[in-house]
């Protein structure tokens, strides 16, 4: 599922961000040149639909959406795409690609509230762990 939320993530395909290199000096692609991505997010369709034709117009949606083909060509949407949250924008924009945004958003939810699940325990370790020092350095400096 990994896969699929980065290849529905619109922040990898912004040409800024495919602008800047990575931190060992790769240059960034966009997630359908990634071999290992496209199989991901192909196994995540496959796990999803039961009926082929879904499965097939799932992909047909990925590409026009990947391709920036139609609607996802005007400007406005463009400008969007990195002005406006995910799941805002894929329940704005994604009525040409309905079955793909639904699984867009249904998947970039679950993403986004792991990630914040992890950021909160990140903070509540964080300060807990300040406590504790705080604690012992009290017990060691009286």
């Amino acid at each position: 599922m990994h896969c699929l939320g980065f290849s529905l993530n619109l922040l990898f395909y912004d040409s800024k961000y495919l602008n800047v290199e990575t931190p060992g000096g790769v240059a960034r692609r966009t997630p359908n040149q990634d071999q290992e991505v496209i199989a991901g997010f192909l196994k995540a369709f496959d796990r999803l639909g039961e009926d082929e034709n879904k499965k097939t117009d799932l992909r047909r949606q990925l590409v026009k959406f990947q391709n920036k083909q139609g609607m996802f060509r005007t400007t406005h949407v463009r400008i969007d795409a990195i002005t406006m949250g995910l799941i805002s924008w894929w329940s704005t924009y994604g009525s040409k690609t309905p079955e793909l945004a639904e699984i867009a958003i249904r998947v970039l939810s679950q993403l986004i509230a792991v990630i914040q699940q992890r950021e909160c325990g990140a903070l509540t370790l964080t300060f807990t762990i300040s406590k504790e020092t705080d604690s012992m350095l009290r017990v060691l400096t009286n």
